[in-house]
């Protein structure tokens, strides 16, 4: 009986340690969700802007592919959170086979370096051949993830997640994915922050400002630390971003400038005033660009009532129903259901046959991540709409502003998973980033097009709602 008692006590307390380690993280302290419901929105003093999301480089900058493998860890409970960061040896890609998903024959292994030689000069293939390096099969977990060879005798360094994210981005994303090796994000991002502060600065004056990515932590304390260094009172953080969400801002790039900030206000013994602008999906102006990218695509098509036409507006998604605390659950509708009902009326004054308009998510709506069907992905939208003979259906996302990895190839892999024409080693044709990307498929006589994102002339309408978020704050002096 005593022993029994003891038992019951040690799992109680186990499990007390277990609750207290592993909070929800959309309840960690400081809670800047919180913080930014209740903030108060008057600027003192002398005012300057940080634009700060998360930016892809246009060119390969390990440290970002690195804290964005490592971003997901929050969602994984402790103690198992300490096996996730293990370093079980170097992570390796065959450099044209580097997304298989069974195992096979390598014939050029390379590492995030894109290095096809290990430090002591022997090549990695050679060392396969004499049973140093092991195939690593896809994690079941994730949908449609890919394997990897892992050399293990010697260690990386490095967590085996970032190292393989790493290693993708060095051989995929930047390599054998894009013709021209340059991912247009950063690029893309950067011109709406400066046409936007430059309409900013019309109306105010100069002030001064910085942009920089959430998920290169150096970047991002340089950016800050020059703005705090030039004499402002109040910095105004004011993401380029339709919808927050915990996982991007809230725990993401507004923590990592808080916690700058604060250390700067330590090392200088002077308090900063921080407001986080509002999301610029609670301006209506930011659907414009997606309504008129859909109304030029619809102008295109055929007219008369014996053709019938599918909209598929689709956002980012999240597994939902593992995260009920995140933001953007609460901060989404606005933005979102608005931008249903206006494709819907958009669509309803053309002379179609039959029309549709229905939401859909690119990612987490897979058969791991939602085995009772609850969301519906992107891929199941088209082949909903393949099944039912629609002629055309098209996909609007409205989460992104400018092609980035995800829309160009994990996204693109989820939505036209089992197209017959989708060869997820074709790499991407597309240096031209002042048009849209877009992308067509004929399945079972249904047209599938991807329609592609607001760059270009499309762009107005998000730097009117960016510059209107900044505005709203700004104006309150």
């Amino acid at each position: 009986m005593r022993v029994a008692v003891v038992l019951l006590l040690l799992a109680g307390a186990g499990y007390g340690l277990f609750k207290y380690q592993n909070p929800p993280p959309q309840l960690r302290e400081p809670n800047y969700y919180s913080y930014y419901l209740s903030q108060d929105k008057k600027p003192v003093g002398k005012v300057g802007v940080l634009v700060t999301e998360l930016i892809m480089p246009e060119d390969n900058r390990r440290a970002d592919y690195y804290n964005i493998a490592l971003k997901s860890l929050q969602y994984i409970p402790w103690p198992f959170r300490i096996f996730a960061t293990a370093d079980r040896g170097v992570v390796l890609l065959d450099r044209t086979r580097f997304y298989e998903f069974q195992e096979f024959k390598p014939t050029q292994l390379v590492d995030f370096h894109g290095s096809e030689r290990d430090v002591d000069g022997l090549r990695y293939l050679e060392k396969y051949q004499r049973g140093e390096v092991r195939w690593a099969p896809p994690d079941p977990r994730l949908h449609l993830d890919h394997g990897y060879f892992l050399l293990t005798t010697r260690k990386q360094g490095i967590p085996t997640i970032a190292a393989k994210l790493m290693t993708k981005a060095t051989v995929y994303y930047y390599g054998q994915g894009l013709l021209n090796h340059k991912l247009p994000h950063e690029a893309g991002m950067k011109l709406i922050a400066a046409s936007t502060m430059a309409r900013i600065q019309e109306k105010y004056g100069e002030i001064p400002w910085r942009v920089a990515t959430s998920e290169n932590f150096g970047i991002l304390h340089d950016a800050i630390d020059e703005l705090l260094d030039s004499g402002i009172d109040t910095l105004l953080i004011a993401p380029s971003v339709p919808i927050y969400s915990h996982h991007e801002e809230f725990n993401g790039s507004f923590r990592h400038a808080f916690e700058d900030i604060e250390a700067w206000e330590k090392a200088h013994g002077r308090k900063i005033k921080v407001i986080l602008a509002p999301q610029l999906g609670d301006f209506p102006v930011l659907r414009q660009a997606y309504l008129d990218m859909l109304r030029d695509r619809l102008d295109t098509l055929p007219r008369g009532r014996d053709v019938d036409v599918k909209v598929a507006v689709s956002v980012h998604g999240m597994p939902w129903d593992f995260v009920p605390e995140e933001a953007w659950l609460k901060l989404a509708p606005p933005y979102r259901d608005a931008m249903l009902k206006d494709a819907a009326a958009l669509l309803d004054n053309y002379e179609f046959g039959r029309k549709q308009v229905v939401l859909a998510q690119d990612h987490f709506a897979d058969p791991l991540n939602n085995p009772r069907g609850t969301y519906l992905s992107t891929n199941k939208a088209f082949r909903d709409g393949i099944r039912d003979k629609f002629d055309y259906v098209i996909n609007l996302p409205i989460e992104f502003f400018v092609e980035n990895t995800d829309t160009m190839f994990s996204h693109a892999m989820f939505n036209f998973e089992g197209f017959r024409d989708f060869d997820r080693y074709a790499p991407v044709d597309y240096s031209d980033w002042s048009v849209p990307y877009t992308r067509e498929f004929l399945e079972g006589g249904t047209h599938i097009i991807y329609n592609g994102l607001p760059v270009g002339r499309y762009s107005a309408p998000i730097v009117a709602a960016h510059f209107q978020a900044i505005d709203s704050v700004l104006a309150r002096r």
